[in-house]
């Protein structure tokens, strides 16, 4: 038992779990390397019971041997058993545990390095404003590839994901807050019901295993021109609440971006809360991911388009990888001619696609839209 978390086994009784058994006679562990991958999506399926194909429960899991014919017809099966009582048991216990944890915030120093894990926001930004060098972390999910792929050794690291205000989500008559620590599947949670044309985004952020880690904070912070969350919430009008010891500021989400690799976040700063407005005003929403691959894959453009509501619709056209910062669209907007794109961008060529076919995709995207094709009304 970990300080703030839990690790579960399958099978502490030796005997296998109902998602390990079913695999056997379908043949879907051949070498074994993916198995235990694909174990646990299984029986992530089976807690959340979520209404979706063994493709999509799956997804973020690979295997060189079998063919995925197994594989799938064991995961529907495993999706229509209920979890295994023994597990359902640990989990119940672990859950007990975890709530009799101290709440107070830890912090572990040594010689050479140190991490905080604040749990008020009043020590997190304290500890900001006396350790502005510090690395700010939360679901890893890019934090930890600094470290496998770069070789960072990060000196000082402050965990967020255990700050109670940036946890926060709150639905109220005008504004949904979710805080910045919020993983992307607590976040679907909160705001499909308010936008259902974003099923399917969600679902092609990433994994399981990356939507239940990374966070919706993490996301836009780093500022990355290729991140799937901020065309999105730039199309809905979304702002910022950044706090420090100083204060409190709220941001338009689109003016958070500078250049690349700048942000309007000082060094005593964090970013709190996504401030994202309720349905009211937004008629038609289409948010369009194009990659070389469905599932798992970085995009090549990512358009998130919005039809507001008035005396005369407005629209809101905001892209990813089409510039060094996720933008909008504000000439092409305004004209509501796909081919003043040209002027709002200069996307570049790289091995993912060239600038040619970034702008042609996006046009097409955007007449679309105003066609009224993408509609997911």
């Amino acid at each position: 038992m970990g300080r703030g978390f839990s690790v579960e086994t399958l099978s502490r009784s030796g005997s296998l779990c109902s998602a390990q058994s079913g695999m056997l006679p379908l043949n879907a562990s051949q070498c074994g390397f993916c198995t235990p991958g694909f174990v646990m999506a299984m029986v992530y399926a089976q807690i959340t019971k979520k209404d979706q194909t063994p493709e999509q429960a799956l997804a973020g899991n690979l295997c060189r041997c079998t063919g995925y014919g197994g594989l799938i017809e064991a995961t529907r099966i495993a999706q229509s058993q209920p979890l295994d009582r023994a597990f359902v048991d640990e989990i119940e216990g672990a859950t007990t545990v975890l709530r009799q944890l101290s709440r107070g915030g830890f912090s572990i120093i040594n010689h050479n390095s140190r991490i905080d894990a604040p749990k008020t926001l009043e020590n997190l930004l304290d500890l900001r404003k006396n350790f502005s060098s510090a690395t700010l972390v939360s679901g890893a999910t890019d934090f930890g590839l600094w470290i496998t792929k770069r070789l960072d050794r990060p000196s000082h690291v402050i965990l967020t994901k255990f700050c109670e205000q940036l946890l926060l989500r709150e639905i109220r008559s005008d504004i949904i807050e979710i805080g910045a620590a919020v993983t992307i599947e607590d976040l679907e949670n909160s705001l499909v019901s308010e936008y259902p044309e974003l099923q399917e985004w969600f679902q092609r952020f990433g994994g399981p295993q990356v939507r239940c880690s990374g966070t919706l904070g993490g996301n836009i912070a780093n500022g990355s021109p290729i991140g799937d969350s901020a065309p999105v919430l730039i199309a809905l009008g979304a702002s910022l609440t950044i706090h420090s010891c100083r204060g409190r500021r709220v941001i338009p989400i689109e003016n958070f971006f500078i250049e690349y690799g700048k942000q309007d976040l000082l060094r005593d700063e964090v970013l709190v809360s996504i401030l994202i407005p309720r349905r009211t005003h937004i008629r038609r929403l289409a948010v369009e991911k194009i990659s070389k691959r469905y599932d798992q894959d970085i995009s090549i453009v990512l358009a998130a388009m919005a039809e507001i509501s008035g005396d005369k619709p407005s629209y809101r056209f905001a892209f990813g990888g089409m510039a060094g910062t996720p933008k909008l669209a504000e000439k092409t907007m305004e004209s509501l001619n796909p081919d003043d794109l040209t002027s709002d961008f200069t996307p570049l060529s790289d091995h993912r696609a060239e600038a040619w076919y970034r702008l042609a995709v996006s046009k097409n995207l955007v007449r679309d839209f105003l066609d009224g094709d993408t509609s997911r009304e």
